[in-house]
């Protein structure tokens, strides 16, 4: 099972299993990563788990989380990988991380993109006006609550949550598309395929996310699926 290994001045003071679909890390004790440190948000970052692998995903509004060295806001963490937080480094350890999940990662990444696109736009608002110093602490985001309830196809379950960042849909390599979490709503997007999904029956074509409406048919490959928002 993948871990997380926090140290500091060279000396591990704390590790976590990931064994939950999210663990936060940041300066607040209701984290699961607690880290004391003045440069630190009350919560700085998440590790996100989709399907095998883990993303850092970087919601504070503070200097983006260095990974390996280099400022990432969001990043899908590989064996070995560390963050650092202040003086506080944490290490990523997931020894059957391979290259066999080169296919999920490029969904993933895919994914991502689509939401990372989704989340610039929604956090550009209007310039500052002069003199006015905005917030270094991000507010309190709500995210919508929602799931999709398999009319055809080969999944046993009859209704899936939604309640991760990203969620994938289809078969790799002949029609795939992927489903995103933000706090304005559900957006899904084509990754793969000839033939892009559709949503009540048009294609959502491109790499362009559109946002889901409750009672949205989805058809993706040999799937079809009602969205229904909670």
């Amino acid at each position: 099972m993948a871990k997380l290994v926090l140290s500091t001045g060279g000396s591990m003071i704390h590790q976590c299993f990931l064994d939950r679909e999210r663990v936060n890390v940041g300066r607040a004790p209701h984290n699961q990563i607690v880290i004391d440190d003045p440069a630190v948000g009350d919560v700085h970052a998440a590790i996100i788990t989709v399907g095998n692998d883990h993303i850092l995903e970087h919601p504070s509004k503070l200097a983006d989380t260095l990974v390996n060295g280099s400022p990432a806001a969001r990043h899908i963490l590989q064996h070995g990988d560390t963050m650092q937080f202040g003086a506080f480094y944490l290490r990523y350890l997931n020894p059957r991380a391979s290259a066999d999940s080169d296919l999920d990662r490029t969904m993933l990444i895919a994914g991502l993109q689509a939401h990372a696109a989704i989340a610039q736009r929604e956090s550009a608002g209007p310039p500052a006006r002069a003199g006015h110093v905005r917030s270094a602490h991000a507010a309190d985001v709500r995210f919508p609550k929602g799931r999709v309830k398999v009319i055809a196809g080969s999944r046993n379950s009859g209704t899936i949550k939604l309640d991760r960042v990203v969620a994938t849909f289809g078969k790799p390599g002949k029609e795939l598309a992927v489903v995103t979490r933000r706090p304005r709503g559900y957006f899904i997007a084509h990754v793969e395929g000839r033939r892009s999904a559709r949503v009540n029956g048009q294609a959502i074509g491109g790499k362009e996310a559109r946002l889901l409406r409750h009672g949205d048919i989805i058809e993706v490959a040999e799937e079809k699926l009602e969205f229904l928002l909670d």
